[in-house]
């Protein structure tokens, strides 16, 4: 691929595996969109989970215009990762084309269609979003979307065993870990609130979504400088049911037993807690969470 001085030019990096594989479907529409348009194309296709985050890193993106991830929130996080771990992120917007079973991230960015993902493209608008900075015992990460303790860590590792199921399997493995609820030690530092007791789950979000659907901080914008925290202490079966009946329409913040909190940082105490972060369960407690607010450039 060469670059003109006139035309722009993108780097495709896809995730094969990606809702069910369509992936490489979705591509060569979108190639023939922007080839139209007169926007230059590459493509990269990962080999193997951390491929996309490390060819990003290494590769030479200086000739082109801009990146494009097409897949799940699993593969926007390493993008993300390798974006800013490199400092590409400082001249490199991205775009997002969802492909996966959950489209969390590409929700907040109004992404619901193929046909509003290539527009976003070929208007070549940029705006800036916000970025969690993870610091964990061994090393910094980066998330645009949540990070979850407690429930929301263990619905993740149920609804990856039912990735058969399609975006209705986080509905299923919601309803699995409110008959086996189990609270746990919490241990949290919120900005300057402290909170040490017996809880069920802690969500932070830079975005509405999460999961398949769920208006879990209906609140949340990406460009605010704030953190959306969502807490459940303790509460009975019915009580949680009730509030999870209700996340699909953002109404659960109001119920009793939720507490919903704007922050710019926050740090989880407890020691080798799993933490499902960006829709992936990666790393484990204790970690210190701050908000960078402008970080990222993304086309929309």
């Amino acid at each position: 691929m060469t670059k003109t001085d006139n035309n722009k030019s993108l780097y495709f990096f896809i995730n094969p595996i990606s809702g069910k594989g369509v992936a490489k479907k979705i591509f060569t529409k979108v190639s023939k969109a922007l080839c139209a348009s007169d926007i230059g194309i590459k493509l990269y296709v990962s080999k193997y989970k951390g491929d996309i985050a490390d060819n990003i890193s290494n590769i030479d993106l200086t000739h082109v215009d801009g990146i494009v991830v097409i897949g799940g929130d699993g593969t926007i996080h390493e993008a993300i990762n390798g974006l800013i771990k490199s400092g590409k992120h400082y001249y490199l917007p991205m775009g997002v084309i969802p492909a996966g079973s959950g489209n969390a991230y590409a929700s907040d960015l109004n992404i619901n269609d193929l046909d509003q993902a290539i527009n976003a493209l070929i208007r070549f608008e940029i705006k800036k979003i916000d970025i969690m900075e993870i610091n964990h015992r061994d090393g910094i990460s980066y998330s645009a979307n949540i990070l979850g303790w407690g429930m929301a860590a263990r619905v993740n590792k149920i609804a990856e065993k039912l990735r058969f199921l399609g975006g209705i399997r986080y509905t299923i493995a919601s309803i699995i870990c409110i008959i086996f609820l189990k609270p746990e030690r919490m241990d949290f530092n919120i900005d300057d609130i402290v909170i040490k007791a017996k809880g069920l789950l802690f969500l932070a979000l830079n975005t509405v979504h999460t999961g398949k659907g769920m208006k879990m901080a209906p609140n949340a914008k990406m460009d605010d400088g704030l953190l959306d925290i969502i807490l459940f202490k303790n509460a009975t079966r019915l009580d949680i049911f009730r509030i999870f009946m209700k996340i699909y329409n953002g109404e659960h913040i109001y119920c009793d037993g939720v507490e919903y909190i704007q922050v710019n940082q926050f740090s989880i105490n407890t020691l080798n807690d799993s933490l499902n972060i960006d829709g992936e369960n990666m790393g484990y407690s204790p970690v210190k969470v701050r908000l960078l607010s402008n970080k990222l450039k993304i086309f929309s």
